[in-house]
């Protein structure tokens, strides 16, 4: 709310808003929870773009005390755009390639499977002309980072098939970040991360016949490599299901035979 906000970060009269929004979050929550939970899918930071698009929807420009930016789409000419790590920096609001150096050696540290697909998304948001400057208003790149990492093995399991979907996705998002930019900016509302919202949830809702692209359970979901561990466990147990089942069977038939 202080980035969209005309008076500035530290505008006291945003603690009002700030609380108010905040209580309502669980609500906007427990709501979308209760909707989604029917097809196994998170909701990601939907309350989050829902609260903040009425707040600035209610508040506007000229609101004496929560004036707010006026969001507008801005043609950027073909340039030397920002580095990757500027990109993947942009998901916590940080514009600086040191900051998003940074939290991309702790993204490493903690998940090498979420730090390969944090930088191609960045660079799927970058390829596409992202603009480098709007940090949440229509930033591709962020939302392309999200999308690529929540794809690309942490709600499916980690396969090449995932890979494949997860850096499609990205470059979905990226198109979606595009399009909604420029939709939101007639209404002066910001992208803020209704791309990556709606493209994750369509690979997620997405249906199949080929089980490679395995998509886990919510109360499975772990980090990659655990989901990975997840899956090959899973497979054992079902190696191990159709082992005993023909066992069964061998024995049916021996039986009879006797």
């Amino acid at each position: 709310m202080a980035v969209f906000s005309a008076k500035g970060d530290w505008y006291l009269w945003l603690f009002i808003p700030n609380v108010l929004l905040s209580m309502l979050c669980p609500v906007v929550s427990s709501a979308l929870s209760a909707i989604t939970s029917k097809w196994d899918v998170p909701i990601f930071t939907l309350p989050f773009n829902i609260l903040i698009c009425l707040h600035i929807s209610a508040t506007g420009a000229a609101h004496p005390f929560f004036p707010q930016v006026c969001c507008q789409f801005q043609a950027f000419r073909v340039q030397v755009f920002l580095s990757v790590p500027v990109g993947v920096g942009q998901v916590f609001g940080c514009d600086n390639a040191w900051t998003g150096g940074v939290i991309l050696l702790a993204l490493l540290l903690c998940s090498p499977t979420i730090c390969f697909h944090a930088i191609l998304g960045s660079i799927a948001g970058l390829a596409l002309a992202a603009p480098p400057a709007d940090v949440y208003s229509g930033l591709w790149g962020y939302n392309s980072v999200l999308s690529c990492i929540a794809i690309g093995g942490v709600f499916y399991a980690l396969t090449w098939q995932t890979h494949i979907l997860a850096l499609t996705c990205a470059f979905f998002c990226a198109y979606v970040s595009s399009a909604t930019s420029k939709l939101m900016s007639v209404l002066s509302l910001p992208a803020c991360t209704w791309p990556f919202c709606l493209s994750t949830l369509i690979f997620l809702l997405l249906s199949s016949a080929n089980p490679a692209p395995c998509r886990l359970p919510l109360a499975a979901v772990s980090y990659p490599e655990e989901n990975r561990r997840y899956l090959r466990q899973l497979k054992a147990w079902g190696r191990a299901q159709s082992s005993i089942q023909e066992a069964t069977e061998g024995m049916k038939v021996e039986s009879h035979q006797i």
